[in-house]
């Protein structure tokens, strides 16, 4: 082949005597074609020195922006049995929701919940997948590690939610927890509150902890003393054994006595009401996520931009055929904003 000619897909084809979309559809690593031949042809590819003309992508990608937006297919949002429907529950996920059908509908895809049954083996749920044209995943965020036993990634596009979901071990998109909570510790700290606490999600431990690496990192700049230790809150004893999820914030609030609380948990407020705390009077509070927490300073987490960006991220993957996990998984953080409230007054 002479050095001085682009190598296109007719000549990968011949080489193996395949059709040129066979190679195309290779060199996109779609699942129509086995992973055997797949590897074959991008090997060949490797070999022979080819690479995409720039020139016609950019004419593809040109009439793709100019053109109609015609409907693309559906985007699957997964959620696995053990796993309660947080989307309903919280303003943050429904707000997620919101943000990925705004982007999704943008791009002429839909966004559809699909529960993984607990009578589900992992073909058969993959195989409804594929039935349904599905080239593209959102995993929403899970309050326990999900078992996905032997499903095959490689067929689709992925992206997550957070960090609470380890595998597949793919691109991902989420607050920026630890920076918005540094800023909030230094926004109390600028209100003229010295004595901060935080009360704290244990589940805050198995996605990364950020929440309490933030609040510790302002603690330490702010040279705060006394250097409170955050109080690691357990929602479950709360809705189980309430009356010792009391006795343990009571006896945390007396040891230290903060006078400022920054929280992740939804219950705060009431359980502080049940010890006979005055909010803000007697303690201030502001939240990591005022959507949640039913106070109205603190932390305006951006869910929608999240949810819009991921899709954003997945259809870009789906465009050029990236699937399954990553050689060089990326996180996409987003940060949120401050918002004043009556609950944290400036002292």
């Amino acid at each position: 082949m002479p050095a001085c000619r682009r190598i296109t897909l007719k000549d990968i084809a011949a080489k193996l005597g395949v059709t040129h979309t066979t190679v195309s559809l290779a060199l996109k690593n779609h699942h129509r074609i086995s992973k055997a031949r797949r590897e074959q042809i991008q090997r060949l590819a490797k070999q022979m020195g080819y690479v995409p003309d720039p020139f016609l992508s950019g004419l593809s990608a040109y009439r793709r922006r100019n053109a109609l937006v015609n409907f693309q297919g559906t985007i699957a949002w997964i959620r696995h049995w053990q796993v309660i429907n947080i989307r309903a529950k919280m303003a943050y996920h429904r707000n997620l929701w919101r943000g990925a059908c705004q982007a999704a509908k943008r791009f002429g895809y839909q966004i559809e919940e699909f529960v993984w049954q607990q009578d589900l083996s992992a073909k058969r749920f993959e195989q409804i997948l594929l039935a349904r044209g599905i080239q593209g995943i959102l995993i929403q965020p899970h309050n326990v590690v999900p078992d996905w036993a032997d499903f095959d990634w490689t067929k689709f596009s992925v992206i997550r939610f957070g960090m609470s979901v380890p595998v597949p071990d793919t691109n991902l998109v989420t607050a920026d927890a630890f920076r918005s909570t540094a800023m909030a510790v230094r926004k109390i700290y600028e209100y003229g509150y010295r004595r901060i606490g935080m009360v704290v999600m244990e589940h805050d431990q198995r996605i990364g902890g950020n929440f309490q690496g933030g609040f510790l990192l302002a603690q330490a700049d702010l040279k705060l003393r006394p250097a409170i230790p955050p109080l690691v809150s357990n929602s479950g004893l709360y809705r189980d054994n309430p009356k010792e999820a009391n006795r343990r914030l009571r006896q945390w609030l007396e040891k230290y006595r903060p006078n400022a609380i920054l929280t992740t948990e939804p219950h705060l407020p009431r359980q502080l009401r049940e010890l006979h705390y005055r909010i803000p009077e007697d303690v201030a509070v502001a939240a990591t996520n005022v959507h949640d927490v039913k106070v109205d300073a603190g932390i305006d987490e951006p869910a929608e931009a999240v949810g819009r960006i991921a899709v954003e991220m997945l259809v870009k993957q789906i465009n050029i055929s990236e699937r399954g996990e990553p050689e060089d998984p990326c996180r996409i953080l987003v940060e949120g904003r401050w918002q004043n409230g009556k609950s944290l007054p400036r002292l």
